[in-house]
């Protein structure tokens, strides 16, 4: 997109760093990697929605027209795609149920794959897919868009035959009650796990949900957001940010095609910033360590076997840095991370007293949280097969009544054969006749 429509921007455009909206980085817009996002699901449809204010094409897919429905101020109709069960008519969602959205995916695997040979899917430099692995309908349909999407991206490999294909997901919190959330996040993260291992796919980048409650307790939150909106705005605004570092001028540059390398490596990616003030007294190692190792909304790693890292230092136009520090945050961030880094030191008009650090690095083990949701399942696992002890208890302790209603197979039963009619009614109604009242005996044939 050549310039960023500020009008379309909402609540998104306090989140993004000053330097994006300067006039250097404005001019450079043409500039940034073309990326088209597609979402799957109600949880992966709203992270997609906050990507799409930066004009990247977007498509959402959705058993549930509702959820599709709720994004089309942003997503064009054409763009959001029902996935109806031809074999379940009339089912809208999946309750959670990853199992029934892989079939339902499956059923309708043409519409993915039509999306897939889109030419502005064909000719994105990224594509990124969206999803909540708690989830049913998306998570299901991971797997089936993942798998065609892979080999329609082959064609846009870059070097070192990295993929550029990657994923957005969510984990889902511990206030997200039952088996079944947790079963559901495992099983995605197999998948993921498993295209990466094939080489199918480049990066992905996990949202810890169970950092939710945080937002509540921050007296800074913004007023009217809740938290999940909040996590995607964060999770939206720092990828763009990301994206035009790029753009920007410095010393040093950590210029496109190494942006994408970095996300096109099939791995855990992690991405932060950190504002901290143009100061002589600053540590900057304490500062890029903090970078790395705390991240607001997503997962937390180990920092071991990192893939591939990068920093990106930002100050203000009219106050340089010496070679020094820039030396030195270069060393202490391979240190850190221990292995190969890009890294940027540039310079911005819009900043003033603040120096942004930016921290990428991508890792071979899944999130901390994976553990987590591990002994989660656990522990519902026992809750919900108490419960199922006690139902099974308690219909046993009234055994005794389980024939009370059954039908005596010895006894003739006769069925109703259809609606009553008018001449039905004509051949008991003998006007001359004395309407006969019940008696008991009319009674002795009724049998249940």
């Amino acid at each position: 997109m050549s310039k960023m429509d500020l009008n379309n921007l909402g609540f998104m455009r306090k989140m993004l760093s000053p330097f994006v909206f300067s006039e250097s980085i404005q001019a450079e817009m043409e500039r940034l990697p073309n990326q088209v996002i597609i979402g799957l699901g109600q949880g992966g449809g709203r992270m997609a929605a906050e990507l799409s204010r930066f004009g990247h094409p977007t498509y959402l897919f959705n058993s549930s027209k509702s959820d599709l429905n709720e994004h089309k101020n942003l997503i064009p109709d054409e763009r959001r795609i029902e996935t109806k069960s031809k074999r379940l008519v009339g089912l809208e969602g999946t309750d959670k149920n990853a199992r029934l959205g892989f079939e339902i995916a499956k059923e309708n695997i043409d519409l993915y794959k039509k999306v897939a040979v889109e030419e502005a899917v064909q000719l994105a430099d990224f594509v990124w897919v969206t999803v909540s692995l708690g989830g049913g309908s998306g998570n299901g349909a991971l797997k089936v868009i993942m798998e065609i999407l892979s080999m329609v991206r082959q064609r846009k490999k870059l070097p070192g035959d990295k993929i550029p294909l990657g994923v957005i997901c969510s984990l889902p919190s511990s206030d997200e009650r039952g088996v079944a959330f947790r079963d559901n996040a495992l099983a995605g993260i197999n998948v993921i796990q498993d295209l990466m291992a094939k080489q199918k796919m480049g990066s992905a980048l996990v949202i810890d949900n169970e950092k939710l409650k945080d937002y509540y307790e921050n007296e800074d939150r913004m007023p009217g957001v809740d938290a999940r909106s909040y996590t995607n705005l964060v999770v939206a605004s720092t990828l763009f940010d990301t994206s035009a570092l790029p753009l920007l001028e410095g010393r040093s540059v950590y210029d496109k095609t190494e942006l994408l390398s970095t996300w096109s490596t099939p791995g855990w990616l992690s991405i932060s910033k950190r504002s901290i003030p143009l100061s002589d007294d600053v540590i900057y190692k304490a500062e890029i360590e903090n970078l790395y190792k705390r991240n607001e909304v997503l997962a937390n790693y180990k920092l071991e076997n990192v893939l591939t890292g990068a920093i990106a230092v930002i100050h203000p136009s009219n106050r340089k840095i010496s070679p020094q520090i820039a030396d030195d945050i270069y060393k202490d961030t391979s240190e850190i991370l221990d292995t190969r880094v890009n890294h940027a030191i540039a310079r911005n008009e819009r900043l003033q007293n603040e120096i942004l650090l930016y921290g990428l690095a991508v890792v071979a083990n899944p999130p901390l949280r994976i553990e987590e949701l591990k002994e989660e399942r656990d522990h519902w696992m026992k809750i919900e097969e108490e419960q199922r002890l006690s139902r099974e208890q308690s219909a046993a302790s009234l055994s005794d009544y389980n024939d009370f209603f059954s039908i005596d197979s010895n006894n003739n039963t006769e069925s109703n054969s259809g609606l009553m009619t008018f001449e039905d009614l004509n051949e008991n109604n003998d006007e001359n006749k004395p309407a006969k009242l019940f008696d008991i005996s009319d009674l002795k044939d009724l049998d249940f």
